[in-house]
C-alpha cells in the first residue's frame, strides 16, 4: 500500500510544472569562482547567469558545496537540484539528467615546470602528447590531481600509485604555485585552469603544457538535473534558453572569458560544430 502511494505520487508529479530550481556550485576556478576579485566572473558563473536570465518564470537558488557533496545530492535524487559544466558519463547518466550542451573547452593536459626535460622520458610520445600510465610509473617523480572528477582511464589508472595524490585545487590552494614551489613535478588539470591559476601567482614564470594521450582535444559540458519528474522538466526549459543562448554573442564571450587567444583559435572549429548540433537539434 505504501509503495503504491509513493508510484501515484511519482506520477502526479510528472504532471507537476517545476517552478524553482536549486543551482549546486563548487569553488572550481576559473569556471566557478567563488570568493575573491573575481568572484561570480567564472565561465559558469557567467553562462549560469545567462541561463538564469532567459528562465525568470522559475525561482532561482544557489547553494555552494563542494564535489563529494554535489555528486551525493545527485544520488540522494533531491527535487530541483541542478548543477553546470558535468561531463557526460554513463554512471553519471543513471543518477541525473543531461541537458544539451553548454560549453566546448580545451581538454585534460598535464603540466611540468618549464626546466624540466621530456622528451627522453619513456611517457613521451612521437606526437608530443604524454602516456600517464608510463609517467606514474616513475618514482622519481610527484604528481598531483583533483579527486571526484571524470578523468580518462590511463589517469584513472595513474591514481592508483601512490606517488600521484589527490589534491582540491581550488581558489585557496593554487595549482600552479604547488608545481612551481617544486612540491610537486607535474599536475594534470585543463589549461584555462592552469592558466588561471599561474596569472594568481606572483612568481609569473612559466610552465610547460602537454596533451595526456588518451584525452580528448576538447571536452564539452552540460547542464545536469536531478533524475526525477520536476528535474526532467527543469531541462526541458533549459534546452529551450540554451537554444537561444548558442545564437547570442554573449554566450561565446562568457565561454572564452578565461581562455587566451591560441586557445580560442584552436576552439573555434569545435565551438562551432557543437553550436550548429544544438541550435539544430542534432546533437547523438
Amino acid at each position: 500500500m505504501y509503495k503504491a502511494v509513493i508510484l501515484m505520487g511519482y506520477l502526479l508529479c510528472h504532471h507537476c510544472v517545476a517552478s524553482d530550481v536549486t543551482w549546486l556550485k563548487t569553488d572550481w576556478p576559473p569556471h566557478q569562482i567563488t570568493a575573491g576579485p573575481h568572484q561570480e566572473q567564472g565561465t559558469f558563473d557567467l553562462l549560469q547567469q545567462l541561463v538564469v536570465a532567459q528562465l525568470p518564470h522559475l525561482t532561482h537558488r544557489i547553494k555552494v558545496v563542494n564535489l563529494p557533496r554535489l555528486e551525493q545530492a545527485f544520488l540522494q535524487r533531491n527535487t530541483g537540484v541542478c548543477s553546470f559544466g558535468s561531463l557526460f558519463t554513463e554512471t553519471r547518466a543513471k543518477s541525473r539528467w543531461y541537458s544539451k550542451a553548454v560549453a566546448v573547452l580545451p581538454g585534460l593536459a598535464v603540466h611540468f615546470r618549464q626546466s624540466t626535460e621530456l622528451k627522453q622520458h619513456p611517457a613521451w610520445q612521437k606526437n608530443g602528447s604524454m602516456d600517464m600510465r608510463k609517467l606514474a610509473q616513475d618514482r622519481t617523480l610527484t604528481g598531483a590531481y583533483q579527486p571526484n572528477r571524470f578523468y580518462p582511464a590511463s589517469v584513472m589508472d595513474a591514481a592508483r600509485t601512490n606517488n600521484f595524490i589527490p589534491q582540491e585545487f581550488t581558489s585557496q590552494l593554487n595549482a600552479a604555485s604547488l608545481l612551481l614551489s617544486k612540491r610537486v613535478d607535474y599536475v594534470v588539470e585543463y589549461p584555462e585552469r592552469m592558466a588561471f591559476y599561474l596569472r594568481q601567482d606572483s612568481a609569473q614564470q612559466q610552465i610547460q603544457s602537454l596533451a595526456i594521450a588518451d584525452a580528448a582535444p576538447y571536452v564539452v559540458s552540460y547542464i545536469t538535473c536531478s533524475k526525477n519528474p520536476q528535474g526532467q522538466q527543469l531541462v526541458e526549459q533549459i534546452n529551450k534558453a540554451l537554444r537561444r543562448l548558442w545564437q547570442q554573442p554573449e554566450h561565446k564571450a562568457a565561454l572564452f572569458r578565461w581562455v587566451d587567444d591560441n586557445t580560442k583559435l584552436k576552439l573555434e572549429q569545435a565551438y562551432t560544430e557543437v553550436q550548429h548540433q544544438v541550435v539544430n537539434g542534432t546533437e547523438q
